[in-house]
């Protein structure tokens, strides 16, 4: 399953004025406008608008258009793809001590906050299954891989399933939040894509030559624990439901 270049709808309603609302506008239409092209070239254009939103957030003077800026940061150089990936933790950083200093915390910017802190681990997953397609695309006609991706495959399996953990931790944040029920049911699918790209990961190990099965069965509980913890939720957890490029519409 490949990491998606999520075409984000990012329909936030912003009571802004002046330079700073016409500016966030128009960083706005860009991000939505880059977000639909899947490119080399509009990955590295999304990584410079996640640095100018970061330069206008640091500027800002007013609470809430700086989270706002943060926001378009954060997302920005999440979907930048390699090319943001070095952006994506310090954007996020400065952007959740925004939303801490609001009012009433995120609660103050509910869409905005919740963005800001869903962009570092689903930028991680992104990253991680990009490495995963590249190993899976070195399945022999055997339908083997060769032994020295067993630490490869392992290392991803569990880098998954940490992301897959701090989005479930953040989801209860999210669900108390004042945000659409489809945002909602949107934290839950990418919670999904990532379990599914764990079980990639898990099953691939499986089909490495001379793979330990003590370490495939302890891996194969540890998915167990993830599926628990969906279906607890209410998520069906069918892989087959989960189409290649799966967006995360903020509406």
């Amino acid at each position: 399953m490949s990491p998606s270049r999520r075409a984000l709808v990012l329909a936030v309603a912003l009571v802004t004025s002046g330079c700073a609302g016409a500016n966030l506008d128009s960083l706005d239409t860009k991000l939505r406008d880059l977000s639909k092209q899947n490119t080399a070239t509009a990955q590295s254009q999304l990584a410079t608008l996640a640095g100018e939103a970061q330069v206008d957030a640091k500027a800002s003077t007013e609470p809430k258009n700086r989270v706002a800026f943060y926001r378009v940061a954060a997302v920005a150089a999440w979907q930048a793809g390699p090319a943001g990936e070095s952006l994506v933790l310090p954007i996020t950083d400065e952007g959740m001590a925004a939303c801490e200093a609001l009012p009433a915390k995120d609660a103050s910017a509910p869409r905005d906050c919740s963005l800001i802190r869903l962009a570092a681990p689903l930028a991680t997953q992104d990253a991680l299954t990009r490495k995963l397609m590249k190993i899976q695309g070195e399945v022999g006609s055997n339908g083997k891989l060769p032994s020295a991706q067993l630490e490869p495959l392992q290392q991803l399996f569990d880098g998954l399933e940490t992301q897959f953990e701090k989005v479930s931790s953040l989801r209860g944040g999210v669900f108390a939040l004042d945000v659409p029920e489809d945002f909602k049911s949107r934290t839950d699918r990418e919670r999904l894509i990532i379990y599914c790209n764990g079980v990639k990961a898990w099953s691939l190990y499986g089909d490495v030559d001379g793979a330990p099965a003590a370490t495939f069965n302890a891996m194969a509980q540890r998915k167990k624990h993830m599926t628990d913890r969906l279906e607890a939720d209410g998520v069906a957890t069918d892989c087959r439901t989960i189409p290649a490029t799966q967006p995360f519409d903020a509406t």
